[in-house]
């Protein structure tokens, strides 16, 4: 047989062999698409929100985030929050955490990162924080602020209060509500009295006396009091006048020359 015919066709079973071999690589050139697609979580919010501990998992996260911030103030993942506060949730129950955490007035999200932190009501770091603000306000006319708002943000807030307060730049006043209010004190405007008038000052009082008696006595020494000052009369309701009804005349049918009155 001719030598050239004898390698021609080792040669053929050579690439027959190979091919055979080979036969992932077409299935592998298929498209991802073909491919069954993994499916994409879907937390179940509605029921996770139904369990009792919701109420308890936010609070926790939310005064952890407080604390932290007192702290270092930087933010943190719903993961390390999870571990710091050492919650056992599975992933439908972490995904109704960070929701919640992203609708609470008293955090801040961060998209980009992914990460929460505390959002105080105001940006109050230390005591010069504290009386900057507090100046502010003063000056601008929005009177004081809460001490709860400032105890949120700084850990050791009586000590801080205390030094303003001894150092006469602080003043505090207890609202109905049981709250105090802190107002900046502004030594420069304060005159100093003397102690005899403050105590005729104190002395007199003024509970059981009405606005009705002040301007009695305002009479009697010949001072008139302002325009304005006596109380409103009661404006008295007029009563509405009556309506005639419009009666309907029986045995309209009849004449009036045909009726005659009989004595």
């Amino acid at each position: 047989m001719n030598s050239n015919l004898l390698q021609q066709h080792a040669a053929f079973k050579r690439q027959a062999a190979a091919a055979n071999s080979t036969p992932s690589s077409s299935s592998s050139s298929k498209p991802r698409s073909s491919e069954p697609s993994k499916k994409r979580f879907k937390p179940d919010l509605k029921a996770v929100s139904q369990n009792p501990n919701t109420f308890k998992w936010l609070k926790l996260s939310v005064d952890k985030l407080k604390k932290r911030y007192q702290k270092e103030r930087k933010p943190i993942s719903v993961e390390d929050l999870i571990k710091a506060i050492r919650l056992d949730l599975d992933p439908h129950e972490k995904s109704w955490l960070a929701n919640a955490l992203k609708e609470n007035i008293k955090v801040e999200y961060d998209r980009e990162k992914d990460k929460f932190a505390f959002k105080p009501t105001y940006p109050i770091h230390n005591k010069v924080d504290l009386l900057t603000i507090l100046r502010d306000h003063y000056e601008t006319g929005m009177g004081g602020i809460l001490e709860a708002d400032v105890k949120e943000c700084i850990m050791k807030h009586d000590e801080v209060l205390e030094e303003l307060k001894s150092e006469g730049l602080l003043r505090s006043v207890t609202r109905s509500d049981k709250q105090s209010v802190l107002f900046y004190r502004d030594t420069s405007i304060e005159t100093p009295m003397e102690t005899q008038f403050q105590e005729l000052w104190n002395s007199v009082s003024v509970r059981e006396i009405t606005e009705q008696d002040i301007e009695n006595y305002l009479k009697r020494v010949g001072i008139s009091t302002m325009e304005g000052f006596n109380s409103k009369k009661k404006a008295t309701k007029k009563k509405p006048a009556k309506r005639r009804r419009n009666i309907r005349m029986l045995n309209s049918h009849l004449d009036s020359k045909m009726l005659k009155e009989f004595d």
